[in-house]
């Protein structure tokens, strides 16, 4: 039986979880409208500068499969408050006017990240159980909001102070408010012991549901960071202006907001799952084929079924490593590892998607390759719609 918190405390505790989510995703894109100008400031070339985003990806691969660990020995709330401090001292870190000072704020920034993807599906597991869709749908639109927020400020706030560290380093205060308020709810909440004692995360290597969830995960986001990164140049290349081009980018991350949203309040009262996520990979292959076929007819229509795809598929996701699991410590087992494995796909994804062209002269191939690998994503997704659970070998219990 659940209990409805007064509330005070539920906008309170919304409040806060909604200015962590802010910081998971806009650090991220607040260095790409700036990078010019830290360039030219910090005398690096291309290949360096790279390394202050791509860097971040990487990060979330390599680190997110140690969050659930700290999240045992530290209890969920304290390490959400590290993770956002993490954050906020990465983000000052990137502000200072020296290339390898920069480089250390990425990894504690990309650190704090990682561990915080991994950590807020288990934080709504164990505290909203009774509002997971509305309270994933929340987490995912604030995402969205954080990254259209920091990508449209950045020119603007280095034109009225003169200086690129102003928009990198302004969402370090909102970190550490909220860090504030999770250390400040670790200290008022009783340590409580993990339901069936402490779980190794190898467990899930045995459970089916987990590889597909993981794989699922790792194509939508090695599709979701390839089309952001080259889709402009796709379009462009097959006679679509460069205005419409750009314009097909800001379509596709603006319609998935709403759609990211609108799937998780689906998929929390659903008890089966394969006609929806169908559904969704229907509507990226559509997307993908009017790009690859007739790239000309209606950029704007190809980029907002995609966008609705990819958000969609997003938000399934993360519904799913709450739905599948029952107890909030598999939650961040779970998240830790597929967010690991996608991420670092993820980050694999535009440099083969660039060389496929690179060796065949055109987009094509590409494409194709896209369009293969959301087959893989679609099967996945179909397995991952039966209603089964992640079950861990080590409580004496069947994988599944």
């Amino acid at each position: 039986m659940f209990r409805t918190p007064r509330p005070s405390v539920s906008l309170l505790w919304l409040l806060a979880f909604g200015l962590a989510a802010i910081n998971l995703r806009a650090p991220i894109v607040v260095i790409g409208p700036v990078l010019e100008p830290i360039m030219a400031s910090v005398h690096i070339g291309a290949g360096s500068a790279s390394l202050l985003t791509t860097g971040m990806i990487l990060c979330f691969g390599l680190l997110s499969p140690f969050a659930p660990a700290l999240a045992g020995r530290l209890g969920l709330d304290r390490a959400i408050a590290l993770a956002l401090v993490a954050v906020a001292l990465g983000s000052v870190l990137r502000g200072i006017e020296h290339f390898p000072v920069m480089l250390l704020g990425t990894l504690f920034a990309g650190l704090g990240i990682a561990f915080g993807n991994v950590f807020m599906p288990s934080l709504v597991k164990r505290d909203r159980p009774e509002r997971l869709g509305q309270t994933m749908g929340l987490y995912t639109v604030v995402m969205g909001i954080g990254a259209t927020l920091a990508a449209g400020t950045a020119v603007p706030l280095l034109q009225a102070t003169g200086h690129w560290s102003t928009p990198v380093r302004l969402w370090a205060g909102l970190a550490v408010i909220a860090a504030l308020y999770w250390l400040w709810r670790a200290f008022r909440r009783a340590a409580q012991p993990q339901a069936g004692g402490p779980v190794r995360m190898t467990a899930l290597f045995k459970s089916p549901v987990a590889w597909a969830l993981t794989i699922f995960m790792g194509m939508q986001s090695l599709g979701f960071y390839t089309l952001q990164t080259w889709m402009p140049s796709v379009a462009i290349s097959a006679g679509v202006s460069t205005t419409m081009a750009g314009n097909m980018v800001s379509l596709l991350n603006l319609v998935s907001i709403p759609a990211s949203y609108v799937i998780a309040r689906i998929a929390a009262r659903l008890p089966h799952h394969s006609l929806l996520v169908l559904g969704l990979c229907l509507l990226i292959a559509t997307g993908l084929a009017g790009i690859l076929l007739a790239p000309t007819l209606s950029p704007a229509l190809w980029a907002i079924l995609l966008g609705a795809g990819q958000g969609g598929c997003f938000s399934f996701a993360l519904t799913m490593i709450v739905l599948r699991t029952r107890q909030s410590q598999h939650a961040a087992m779970l998240s830790g590892m597929s967010q690991s494995v996608g991420y670092l796909l993820a980050a694999s994804g535009p440099l083969l998607f660039g060389a496929l062209k690179g060796v065949t002269g055109g987009w094509g191939v590409s494409l194709g390759l896209l369009l293969v690998l959301l087959g893989v994503q679609t099967v996945t997704g179909l397995l991952i719609g039966r209603p089964r659970m992640v079950t861990l070998r080590d409580q004496g219990q069947p994988a599944g």
